[in-house]
């Protein structure tokens, strides 16, 4: 009786403080500079190091199956980074959501491989644009309909419901369209697609519901891969293209890279089709391996007679 009464103060305490302190904070975060944002991740994402906390495990876990060739220092080394990435990333998404739109666009200093996306876009086929979690994936979702517009994307409801409205606004600021993640936001997807426009897609995210993934290699490892982009590619004869901000060093910026996808997407066995989208992934992650967000349980899924990762 009184461990169930806890658990649910526990419960309306959070629900008071999300409810009183994100928007708050979010705004507080907006207002500061770049470079002091990245500071405090820096120093936050070592001190989560330090306490080993369940988001340090998760990396550690992740590196130690990707990476095995680096040594035990290499792995030590990436994890830190990872974790303060991470860390600059969080505090970037008020500043990316709030501030002003060209102060936040204006810390763009280099977009690679422009002409290649617009040479697609200005074609009759439709284009799909596979935005992984890596770097500052907000900043690269602003940019986005900046440079093909109109552009939709989906959006999954956060499960701190008072960010939902911050996300939408943040987002769509920019001209975006927001569509949730569901089969009337696919219907839409597809709708944009045929008629030549250009979508967003996170390839990297383990569906919720089993019979929308396929098992496929990523990083040397088998993981539950969404079946989304192969789907949308078949029935509307899309092309594929992958990107990615790079945060530069000490506040300097974001350097934007666009790739063309791994030509294998396009095949028609799925397995193939998305083993090729793993690798489209893998190759933005070589990139900036360090700013890969592996504090998600990417792996949780395991195939039929596999043990648990995590």
């Amino acid at each position: 009786m009184v461990k169930g009464n806890m658990k649910r103060l526990k419960r309306r305490l959070k629900r008071f403080l999300e409810h009183r302190l994100t928007e708050p904070l979010l705004r507080f975060l907006s207002r500061r500079s770049l470079p002091q944002l990245q500071r405090w991740g820096m120093s936050l994402g070592a001190l989560i190091y330090r306490l080993n906390t369940k988001s340090a495990q998760v990396t550690r876990r992740n590196i130690s199956l990707v990476y095995p060739e680096l040594d035990h220092e290499a792995q030590e080394k990436r994890i830190q980074s990872s974790l303060q990435e991470t860390l600059k990333t969080g505090l970037e998404l008020g500043w990316c959501w709030m501030a002003p739109m060209d102060q936040v666009l204006g810390h763009v200093r280099q977009i690679h491989g422009l002409d290649m996306v617009k040479s697609i876009h200005e074609s009759d086929n439709g284009i799909i644009v596979l935005g992984p979690h890596l770097g500052n994936w907000e900043i690269f979702g602003l940019l986005l309909n900046e440079i093909l517009p109109p552009f939709s994307a989906m959006y999954a409801v956060p499960k701190n419901l008072v960010l939902e409205p911050i996300i939408f606004e943040g987002r769509c600021r920019s001209g975006m369209t927001m569509v949730p993640a569901n089969m009337k936001g696919v219907a839409h997807l597809l709708k944009k697609l045929k008629a030549g426009e250009a979508v967003g897609n996170l390839p990297d995210q383990e569906p919720d519901d089993r019979s929308s993934g396929i098992f496929a290699p990523f990083m040397g490892v088998e993981a539950l891969s969404p079946k989304l982009v192969s789907r949308l590619i078949s029935k509307t004869g899309a092309k594929v293209v992958a990107g990615f901000a790079e945060r530069l060093p000490d506040g300097q910026g974001f350097d934007i890279y666009f790739i063309a996808a791994d030509d294998g997407i396009y095949s028609t066995d799925e397995r193939e089709a998305i083993t090729a989208m793993n690798r489209t992934v893998e190759q933005l992650v070589a990139i900036a391996p360090e700013q890969y967000q592996w504090e998600y349980k990417r792996f949780k899924a395991r195939p039929e007679g596999e043990g648990k990762i995590y």
